[in-house]
């Protein structure tokens, strides 16, 4: 499976040399991918099948940024060819050509298998990502500390465990925004 950082790179940030917690480290650097990329849009390199309503000049392809498109199916079962579509792959739309120009997409269903993702893990996300694994690393640890509420008794508890993704981490990928505007 393809990760936003290597197992290598994720034991240097932990300070981790030996292969003992290799398993454990590699489930958590592949669960943090689909949690960032809930926040930046794909970046990592997938291929998605979607099914989108005609009549009308463009269509928004739900992952972004895409980088090529493999087919466009129209309703009747026609394969579109590449002159028949332009791509802006970093909007994510697909405008119908027609003669060179602008058309609206046949009334039906429209399918689409593309490509969407990142050629390389920006600097951004890549140390987002870092953070990400260790906040996690450190809760899933326990480093508890006692904490005395009114009357006196004593109760266990973990800073950070509320959360996922920490503000730092947020901050880093607060410039990479998904969708439309």
């Amino acid at each position: 499976m393809a990760t936003l950082v290597s197992l290598e790179e994720a034991k240097a940030h932990l300070n981790i040399s030996s292969g003992t917690d290799d398993a454990e480290i590699l489930r958590m650097v592949e669960g943090i991918t689909a949690p960032i990329e809930r926040i930046v849009g794909s970046v990592l390199p997938a291929s998605y099948t979607e099914r989108h309503d005609g009549w009308r000049p463009g269509i928004a392809l739900r992952h972004r940024p895409v980088q090529s498109v493999t087919s466009v199916t129209l309703p009747g079962g026609a394969v579109l060819g590449v002159d028949g579509y332009e791509l802006d792959g970093d909007a994510g739309v697909l405008t119908r050509l027609s003669g060179g120009r602008e058309w609206v997409w046949e009334d039906g269903r429209i399918t689409v298998v593309y490509t969407a993702g990142m050629a390389e893990v920006p600097a951004n996300v890549k140390l987002a990502a870092l953070i990400v694994l260790q906040h996690m690393w450190k809760t899933q640890r326990g480093t508890s500390r006692d904490a005395r509420f009114g009357g006196g008794g004593e109760e266990q508890w973990t800073p950070g465990m509320g959360f996922t993704l920490p503000r730092r981490a947020l901050e880093l990928l607060g410039d990479q925004v998904s969708g439309i505007a």
